[in-house]
């Protein structure tokens, strides 16, 4: 007997042939759908793979072009800063050698570099164009304590520590600190007991701060950021005085020799040396007899500037004594010092380039009286590269008597040879940047860097400009 199945309302339920296809259909349906949706996933994956790596390739591109470019500025200002004169100062804030030079075009972007320090003095808070020549900073590897010590905010306890920090001894100063207080730190290190690589190491030293090292300027873009002109309410902590406070870094070095040649290249004679050969012919004969007299009696001099209005007693051939003078006065004294020396050293380290210092750093020289710091500054803007040549434009100008500038004469130059800046490459109107931190020595038969970093993390220092634009890019990318 069959059965015949049927729902509440009498609908036959039993299975047909039919019901069997359409249900194997429906599999047939989802499984192509999934198939399909694999697939497209895997499409889009592919794509967006594809578009990624264009993107990356894209991006690397712009960014070797832009250091490209940084470095072309590198090597152009490596090659004005050897051409540099002593007495010239164009190389400081020259927007026409330095600022939005070409140096490529690809087609698709043009790609300039631009060279540039913080500004000084009043402009203190922005950039300028050009290089800082680190001749121009107390190089803190070769000044002796008293000179820290004249160190604008610089305690006596961290002048102090930063002797002992540096110097080979291990006895602390009374306000020093030696390796036994180093050895009591949660985290103990050795202290240098030798020349600073950098001066970065100042933090190390007990008592230096990021803020005293570094002053408002916490980000190191040289730039007054509304941040550092606040006061306390946001970091970091500021004066909101309107003016950027560069700390020590802006007043310190651990770079700067001079060459002992003269302005022409020429190595100089060394007076206490009697086999040297000196140079005479064009010198008054006070001059040449006092010479021969220092060289005869076998005197030796600690600085040539000693020369100056100098008078003293000899002995002559016959063994008589003679009083002689030294003929050297305000006419004579830039001769005797760009063409004469007292050392057989080829480098001078630690000369303050009177030319380019600040009234901050030139106050740290021993026995210059106070207020002609400031006077210096003021007095070098209206002579000439010329009369710039050699520090004897101090005494010829009245700012240092014959007996002040004989002490201050050994710790100073008008010349520099090793320069700091940075170097921006980017290119418009893609709007790609790189930024690098340099330092260059030109001192040698080539010029060389000796310190180079990637800053480009910091951002823009300042709105750019460039080309035949005139406008800035809506947005600059860093593509690191």
């Amino acid at each position: 007997m069959k059965i015949r199945m049927k729902n509440e309302r009498g609908l036959d339920l039993r299975k047909t042939p039919l019901d069997d296809s359409l249900t194997s259909s429906g599999f047939v349906l989802i499984a192509v759908l999934i198939v399909i949706m694999l697939a497209s996933m895997v499409a889009i994956s592919l794509l967006f793979r594809v578009r990624a790596e264009d993107t990356a390739s894209a991006a690397g591109s712009g960014a070797e072009q832009a250091t490209a470019a940084a470095m072309s500025g590198a090597q152009e200002a490596m090659r004005i800063a050897a051409d540099v004169l002593a007495g010239s100062t164009e190389w400081r804030n020259n927007p026409g050698l330095f600022k939005d030079r070409l140096f490529h075009d690809d087609g698709i972007d043009k790609w300039y570099f631009t060279v540039f320090s913080p500004a000084e003095g009043e402009e203190r808070g922005t950039v300028r164009f050009g290089l800082t020549d680190e001749a121009s900073r107390l190089n803190i590897n070769e000044a002796g304590e008293a000179m820290m010590a004249r160190l604008p905010g610089l305690t006596p306890s961290q002048a102090q520590a930063l002797w002992d920090f540096r110097d080979a001894d291990s006895t602390a100063r009374p306000e020093g600190a030696e390796q036994e207080y180093y050895d009591t730190l949660p985290t103990p290190y050795m202290v240098r007991n030798g020349p600073l690589a950098s001066l970065d190491e100042l933090l190390l030293v007990r008592g230096f701060s990021r803020s005293l090292v570094y002053g408002e300027d916490a980000n190191q873009n040289f730039v007054l950021d509304p941040n550092e002109d606040d006061g306390p309410t946001l970091f970091p902590p500021d004066n909101g005085d309107g003016r950027l406070d560069s700390g020590l870094r802006g007043l310190l070095t651990v770079y700067s020799y001079d060459r002992n040649v003269d302005n022409d290249g020429v190595p100089r004679g060394n007076m206490n040396d009697p086999t040297a050969r000196l140079y005479t012919n064009d010198l008054p004969e006070a001059v040449l007899q006092y010479i021969s007299a220092l060289r005869s009696n076998k005197v030796e001099l600690m600085d040539v500037s000693e020369l100056l209005e100098a008078r003293a007693t000899f002995k002559d051939a016959k063994g008589k004594e003679v009083e002689l003078q030294s003929g050297v006065g305000k006419e004579e004294l830039p001769l005797i010092l760009d063409r004469f020396t007292t050392t057989r050293d080829e480098k001078l380290p630690g000369l303050i380039n009177i030319n380019t210092a600040s009234a901050a750093v030139l106050q740290t020289l021993p026995g210059l009286p106070e207020g002609v710091a400031e006077a210096i500054v003021v007095s070098r803007r209206g002579l000439t590269p010329d009369k710039l040549r050699t520090p004897a434009w101090l005494y010829q100008e009245g700012l240092a008597s014959a007996a002040v500038f004989k002490i201050i004469a050994p710790f100073i130059s008008t010349r520099s040879w090793q320069f700091t800046f940075q170097v921006i490459g980017y290119g418009l109107p893609s709007g790609r940047y790189r930024v690098w931190e340099m330092a260059i020595d030109v001192a040698g038969r080539a010029p060389t860097v000796t310190y180079m970093r990637d800053i480009t993390r910091r951002g823009l220092p300042y709105r750019i400009t460039a080309g035949d634009t005139g406008t800035a890019p809506s947005g600059m990318r860093k593509d690191v």
